[in-house]
């Protein structure tokens, strides 16, 4: 079952993104205060576009973060977190989260969805799997400080 996310799902949800995030291809290491902050964060701005994806246990096991924008033609969503435990990728979950949120993005009117992604082939294969593409015009660049 897919449904709104909701305040409450904010300890769950940043569970599962300390999981998923502290494996390969990310090997990020979160403090609890701050995946919690993080998740509190991108709910208290996306909180009517995001999602949870409940299993048959009824226990969230991934979500969707979507932020609505405004772009040169109009609203554009960007895709802001989708995250599956770890046990439960490969499953078809994330594929269903994302098909789910383009026909909700579609019942919006908008029209494209954007993305960053880690240069990993697994990861990149995915969203391409899902319609998305690399483009030669974008790149995302990143500096450490201090």
């Amino acid at each position: 079952m897919i449904r709104k996310i909701e305040q409450n799902d904010i300890q769950t949800c940043a569970d599962i993104l300390k999981d998923a995030y502290s494996r390969f291809p990310y090997n990020e290491v979160f403090k609890e205060k701050n995946a919690n902050k993080y998740i509190l964060e991108k709910y208290s701005s996306c909180k009517d576009n995001s999602f949870v994806f409940i299993d048959d246990n009824k226990k969230i096991v991934a979500f969707i973060i979507l932020k609505i924008s405004s772009w040169t033609n109009g609203p554009q969503a960007i895709l802001e977190e989708i995250v599956v435990s770890p046990s439960l990728q490969n499953s078809g979950i994330g594929k269903e989260l994302v098909s789910y949120s383009y026909n909700y993005l579609d019942s919006l009117g908008i029209k494209s969805i954007m993305l960053w992604a880690k240069n990993n082939d697994r990861l990149l294969n995915f969203y391409k799997k899902q319609g998305f593409y690399l483009t030669d015009d974008f790149v995302v660049m990143f500096k450490n400080i201090g």
